[in-house]
């Protein structure tokens, strides 16, 4: 079956995080398929997105406007339908929420979360005010919806009243060349590259409201005193930091709390986790929870919050605890800590867990969606 189908690669900026990451690997398998199609690229923005990075056969529409003016003008005017500036597609994807016009061509938006409606107050209020008013009408505008969980699933059922036949998972996964690192070489390149100084175990991700990352400080604090471990934080500040910045001031933790900010590359964070004796991920609310899959990837044994999608990401590979108990919290990872062969079961096991996520699968999935859609048309 002959298709061209258009895709928002806006994302994919310098500095990629989740939704980033989604795209440029969606993107990147796709074009990996055995295809008689055409994929289609396209973005809005002041700074055009290098589509280089996909190959040079890659078609790309950069529109140089602000993406929220573009989506202003969408929701105001209706036009100009994105099919149009891509000289025609059958099928455009949607990757990020905001479901723009079209002609003629059959539209998928992909949902990674619904937060900000489940839970408001754990996200910006940027972000809470325009989808809120949206995501419904995106939702039942959509001829086919994407999401990375059964959880999430159950989420847009629930608060859009969608019906589930509507909805397709194709689970996230980590790329082919993240894999773990032998632990010489990850503890050395740690220490003497970030100032990281083992034992310690691991957070990952934007550190904001959402993730709970004074959950986490709270507990440690209770158990310092009785390990030797740091705790490292790697990703970047995001919004509404003062609860972080207080709960660690309360703790006095000082230097047992290392926050590298941002770590640019994938070799780079296979380091982290491959010298971490243990990561911890309290956060309230997750699509999917990638760094959790990053962490089994690499064999580092992971404690997790037991909410939305991460008992069904770690499918039994994790130890799971309810992300406001700060006890549990830290009599847990206390025990973790003390106790090295619990450790390695919970590596090899997530380590088997992992294996079953794939971008290749996560790609075929997301195309037999484009070509059911486009059938119905």
């Amino acid at each position: 079956m002959r298709m061209d189908v258009g895709i928002d690669i806006g994302p994919v900026t310098g500095g990629r995080t989740g939704i980033g990451n989604y795209c440029y690997y969606l993107v990147k398998h796709l074009l990996e398929l055995d295809r008689v199609w055409q994929l289609k690229a396209f973005s809005t923005g002041l700074r055009r997105v290098d589509a280089r990075h996909f190959g040079e056969s890659l078609f790309h529409r950069h529109v140089p406007v602000p993406t929220r003016v573009a989506y202003t003008v969408w929701e105001l005017f209706g036009g100009p339908a994105v099919d149009a500036l891509l000289h025609g597609v059958d099928v455009y994807h949607a990757t990020n929420y905001f479901l723009p016009p079209t002609s003629t061509a059959k539209r998928v938006v992909t949902i990674h979360d619904l937060t900000f409606l489940a839970a408001p107050h754990l996200c910006s209020p940027k972000i809470v005010g325009p989808f809120s008013r949206s995501i419904a009408r995106f939702a039942r505008e959509a001829d086919a919806i994407l999401t990375y969980s059964e959880s999430t699933t159950r989420d847009i059922v629930r608060h859009l009243g969608i019906p589930a036949a509507k909805v397709a998972v194709a689970p996230l996964a980590v790329d082919d060349g993240f894999r773990p690192a032998p632990r010489e070489h990850a503890v050395d390149h740690v220490r003497r590259i970030y100032g990281v100084q083992p034992p310690y175990m691991l957070f990952v991700g934007t550190i904001e409201p959402r993730k709970n990352v004074p959950t986490l400080l709270r507990a440690f604090s209770r158990i310092a005193g009785e390990v030797p471990h740091q705790l490292v934080l790697a990703g970047p500040m995001g919004w509404n930091r003062a609860e972080f910045d207080r709960t660690l001031d309360e703790t006095g933790l000082g230097g047992r709390v290392l926050h590298t900010g941002y770590v640019e590359h994938h070799a780079e964070l296979a380091l982290f986790y491959s010298a971490a004796d243990l990561f911890v991920f309290p956060s309230f609310y997750e699509g999917f929870g990638l760094p959790v899959l990053e962490a089994m990837t690499c064999g580092c044994p992971v404690a997790a919050s037991d909410t939305s999608s991460i008992p069904e990401v770690t499918g039994g590979a994790a130890v799971l605890l309810p992300p406001g108990d700060v006890d549990a919290w830290a009599n847990t990872v206390k025990e973790l800590l003390h106790d090295a062969d619990r450790r390695a079961s919970l590596s090899e096991a997530g380590q088997a867990r992992a294996a079953a996520f794939s971008w290749k699968d996560c790609a075929a999935r997301t195309f037999d969606v484009y070509r059911s859609v486009a059938a119905c048309a």
